[in-house]
């Protein structure tokens, strides 16, 4: 399991230049101290035994202060070198603004200047990092899976061929990508809200796994909404969708699938909606937000529309990514061996949500067999085992996790309202553009 804070560069390179800095006060101070033991001995001059220990430590403390500017050098270079990977990731989300792009091209010009090399080494880490999705996949593919095609005279390394290429398409297309402020176009028919609890007590949940845990398996609901009534009355809401639950009447189907991910609305998002509506929630509310799959992507949307004020977002094995604001906690989990998380197009190669925001991404589940055709790693309780995981690693971000549940703990009141919403009977409006 690799825990980071997503895009194609883990580290901050404000915090490296900080490094450097202090790297090159610890430079100067060496050869200062160099510079004094070789005074010192020059004053004692023939009045003391051992001056060539002296100079010979004088020459050791130079090459340790030399040492020091080189990573200083070092570190500089590569904090200009993932701050240009950075630059060209925000160009490339928002190529359509001619003013942000001027700017941060003669931002790249600057750093290009003092670092010669820096962009290549850019276009470098940028390429490996983009080379690095699906691989896994298509790894565990070729293996079982693929001996199982073979018997059946079909070459697994030529049908999984086009893998890096349609990451590489959908990356392009951006068609994974939700953007701040995005709206979904069109409009769907309400569907038919069946209730199950409904305003139930309930506790407040204390952990990134207990949010988890929470996100409805379809067997009785598949979105559960939590009302938290603070002691001054100020409420704040937490919404849980399931992911697909298949075809039938659920809202939950293929259908809504394809129109969320082409940026439509779809009846699936129009009971979560209207879910929230029911339990009390209103424009504006705080809201933390969880969801596996295809309510991963419906989550996403709520976070990217600003409705509410989403200040924790929580996606599972999610098809799409959302450009959060600064203010939104995000946790990203995905699964090296889904193939739904590839759906994303290789992810944004800049970090989303607030500085806390974490991506955790592992292999479920390593081993090469034919049980790979039904994609074990693309299940509900294998997101809550690795959320599970996560938690017992001893990573600080989960205490800034915990940070930021612990509000919800001075809830004097908790309700829990499930539901389990059909689709209308009449056909879903087509209206509004779209590819779906």
């Amino acid at each position: 399991m690799e825990v980071g804070s997503g895009g194609a560069v883990a580290v901050d390179p404000g915090e490296l230049r900080r490094l450097a800095a202090v790297a090159d006060g610890d430079a100067a101070r060496l050869e200062g101290l160099a510079g004094d033991i070789r005074r010192v001995a020059h004053e004692l001059g023939d009045a003391v035994v051992g001056l060539d220990g002296m100079y010979a430590c004088a020459v050791l403390v130079t090459a340790h202060a030399s040492g020091a500017a080189d990573l200083a050098r070092a570190m500089r270079f590569t904090a200009d070198a993932y701050e240009l990977v950075e630059l060209r990731a925000r160009a490339l989300m928002d190529e359509q603004d001619d003013a942000l792009v001027e700017m941060l091209r003669l931002r790249a010009g600057q750093l290009e200047e003092r670092s010669p090399g820096a962009g290549a080494e850019a276009e470098r880490l940028l390429a490996e990092w983009r080379d690095e999705h699906g691989d896994e996949f298509a790894r565990q593919l070729q293996g079982g899976p693929g001996r199982l095609l073979a018997m059946f005279g079909l070459s697994s390394p030529l049908m999984l061929a086009p893998v890096p290429f349609l990451v590489e398409g959908l990356r392009r297309a951006g068609t994974g990508r939700i953007r701040e402020g995005a709206h979904l176009r069109g409009r769907a028919h309400r569907p038919e809200l069946h209730p199950g609890v409904r305003g139930g007590p309930g506790r407040s949940p204390d952990s990134l796994s207990d949010l988890g845990d929470r996100v409805p398996d379809g067997a009785e609901a598949t979105i559960r909404v939590e009302r938290y009534t603070m002691a001054d009355g100020r409420r704040e809401f937490a919404v849980y969708v399931a992911g697909t639950q298949g075809g039938g009447t659920t809202v939950l189907d293929w259908e809504s699938n394809l129109r969320l991910y082409s940026g439509r609305r779809s009846q699936a998002s129009e009971a979560v909606e209207l879910a929230l509506r029911e339990a009390g929630a209103a424009p504006g509310d705080v809201l933390h937000a969880v969801g596996f799959s295809q309510g991963g992507m419906i989550v996403g949307w709520l976070a990217a529309e600003g409705r509410y004020d989403v200040r924790t977002l929580v996606t599972l094995g999610a098809p799409a990514e959302v450009e959060a604001r600064p203010r939104t906690l995000v946790v990203t989990v995905r699964h090296d061996d889904d193939p739904v998380p590839l759906l994303v197009g290789g992810a944004a190669p800049h970090s989303l949500g607030s500085d806390e925001s974490v991506l955790v991404q592992g292999t479920f589940h390593p081993m090469s067999t034919p049980r790979d055709l039904v994609i074990p790693a693309h299940r509900l309780p294998a997101y809550q085992e690795t959320l599970r995981t996560f938690e017992g690693s001893g990573d600080p971000r989960v205490a800034g996790i915990r940070e930021r549940l612990a509000v919800l703990q001075d809830a004097s009141a908790v309700e829990v309202f499930d539901f389990r919403p059909e689709k209308s009977l009449e056909r879903a409006d087509r209206r509004g553009g779209g590819v779906f």
